[in-house]
């Protein structure tokens, strides 16, 4: 019999997973699935209308689009598709080049402030999985999650002839704060604000400045929680991020956040921060992070983070408990969030090498559960008349191609599933 094999990517990851062949297998060939063309259009309206879901969601101020920040955004996603980069930082001399950083970015695209943020992602082919992974990453959540911004530029792009090359860049900003860039500078005794501003040398009276700043947090609510109360479809895996907060763990649950809006509190102390399953018990190995254990120092004061060390279950309802002291009481928080419920057949695997018996004419989910902190399918090898789909690094969705197949194998390097078709 004569057998082929498929080498696929994995969409939205770092790196390319490709397949072994079998020394017995006299006869073989490689099929290169590629990925398909996107409408960047489409795309690019719908990052900018799926964040906004989201923070409406939470009751969050809707961002509205920037020219400049959108003329910005779209050179620097040029930029990393052009150079097969997946950097903040441009290098000059290389093509596209606007700036280093994305405020010099923002001031070529002539935006006046300096109140700018970035999120981007690369190799992701759709704007929710884009906008879901960013908010999966914490550093990248509480960016989109600022209070403090309510305007955004999105640029997407996809190299034509490399359809696997792809960019989505966020820049986002404070409106208050640019228009001031733009007013005339202060000219009035007191304490003001420089170096601001495109222009380093433009003053903004001090209190003034301030109050830009502080204008849009008065809107947004006082405290954001993510996932917020009430979500549905919450993926029960993080990754990895850039920088990362886990470095020692290469899969784990996907975590919970909370941010105190700094305009409505000055002090925080949490107290204890605590999952649960719904109607169950608590979930005790965890990893409470915050300003003083955050590895990379992003974290500010008011920022909190709780990461289940490993993956959170499919399906399944999880209730979150916080206790914060603000001014004298202690306060408690409780909300709830479930995960992502597989649509077709679910199958669960949970050791190296498993044997597993499917019907034929259907689709079916297998996640393999990870064993331990480190363990991702990579290397994956499956017959070419098998249809094999990465829904994250852990679980694949597989469609058997033909009525015929024989029974196969799935392999990875470091674990085997025998299929036994009914």
């Amino acid at each position: 019999m004569r057998l082929s094999f498929v080498i696929i990517v994995l969409v939205g990851a770092v790196l390319f997973w490709q397949l072994t062949q079998p020394e017995s297998v006299v006869a073989k060939e490689v099929e290169i699935r590629k990925v398909l063309p996107m409408d960047v259009s489409y795309e690019t309206m719908e990052a900018g209308s799926y964040l906004n879901s989201i923070r409406a969601s939470m009751n969050m101020q809707n961002l509205s689009e920037n020219t400049q920040l959108q003329n910005a955004a779209q050179a620097h996603a040029d930029y990393l598709v052009l150079n097969d980069e997946s950097t903040h930082d441009e290098i000059e001399g290389h093509n596209n080049f606007t700036g280093q950083r994305p405020i010099h970015r923002a001031f070529y695209a002539g935006y006046a402030s300096a109140q700018v943020s970035e999120n981007l992602s690369t190799k992701n082919y759709s704007a929710k999985s884009s906008v879901d992974g960013l908010l999966s990453a914490i550093y990248h959540r509480f960016g989109f999650l600022s209070p403090s911004i309510d305007e955004i530029g999105v640029g997407v792009t996809q190299d034509k002839s490399e359809s696997s090359k792809s960019a989505f860049v966020y820049l986002m900003g404070n409106s208050e704060s640019n228009r001031l860039c733009n007013e005339g500078s202060f000219r009035g005794s007191g304490k003001y604000i420089y170096s601001v501003c495109k222009d380093k040398k433009h003053r903004i009276k001090e209190d003034v400045y301030f109050d830009a700043l502080n204008y849009y947090k008065k809107s947004n609510p006082e405290i954001i929680l993510y996932p917020y109360d009430g979500q549905e479809d919450v993926p029960p895996a993080f990754y990895e991020e850039v920088p990362d907060p886990l470095p020692d763990y290469t899969v784990s649950g996907f975590p919970m956040s909370i941010e105190f809006n700094d305009y409505f509190f000055k002090k925080i102390k949490v107290h204890s921060f605590k999952l649960y399953v719904e109607g169950g018990e608590e979930i005790t190995n965890v990893r409470l992070m915050d300003r003083e254990n955050d590895p990379h120092k992003h974290f500010t004061s008011k920022q909190y983070a709780l990461f289940p060390l490993e993956r959170l279950e499919y399906d399944t309802a999880y209730r979150v408990v916080l206790e914060y002291k603000s001014k004298q009481e202690i306060e408690t928080l409780v909300w709830y969030f479930h995960t992502q419920k597989p649509t077709e057949t679910f199958h669960i695997v949970t050791k190296n090498e498993e044997k597993l018996r499917i019907a034929s004419g259907q689709s079916h989910i297998i996640y393999f559960r990870p064993l331990h902190g480190d363990d991702i399918i990579k290397n994956i090898q499956f017959p070419a008349d098998v249809d094999v789909v990465f829904l994250d690094n852990n679980t694949i969705k597989l469609t058997l191609k033909s009525d015929k197949t024989d029974d196969f194998d799935i392999s990875s390097e470091t674990r085997q599933l025998h299929i036994e078709i009914q």
